[in-house]
């Protein structure tokens, strides 16, 4: 009986290690648009950090290429990390151009009375 037992535990154990996995990937809200092929290359990439402000929503916008400076390739591929993993992180939108186009304004905004902590990457060719 007491094979019979730790077997058991044995599953227990790792189906709560499964389901612990799930739910602290789930919180994480990352995006990616287009397709980002082992040929793409990486156009550019971003830090984003924005302390939380009390009451209200904290807002950041990455334009590429920055203003003034021209980009002669087409992006392919966007992705958006969200590196905060417990709940209150934030979400990505794009706002104009992006895969297909050769520049894009992406959105970031945060939860209310939280702040932002991402990793943006756009490739093209």
């Amino acid at each position: 009986m007491r094979h019979h037992n730790c077997n058991t535990l044995i599953k227990l154990s790792t189906a709560l290690t499964i389901v612990a996995y799930i739910v602290t990937t789930t919180y994480a809200i990352s995006s990616t648009w287009g397709n980002i092929s082992n040929s793409a290359q990486l156009l550019h990439v971003e830090n984003v950090f924005n302390a939380s402000s009390p009451g209200k929503y904290v807002n950041r916008e990455i334009k590429f290429p920055k203003n003034g400076i021209g980009n002669g390739r087409i992006i392919t591929g966007i992705r958006a990390f969200d590196q905060v993993t417990n709940g209150t992180g934030g979400h990505a939108t794009i706002y104009s151009g992006g895969p297909g186009f050769n520049n894009v304004t992406i959105k970031l905004q945060s939860q209310y009375n939280y702040g932002l902590i991402f990793r943006v990457e756009i490739y093209g060719k």
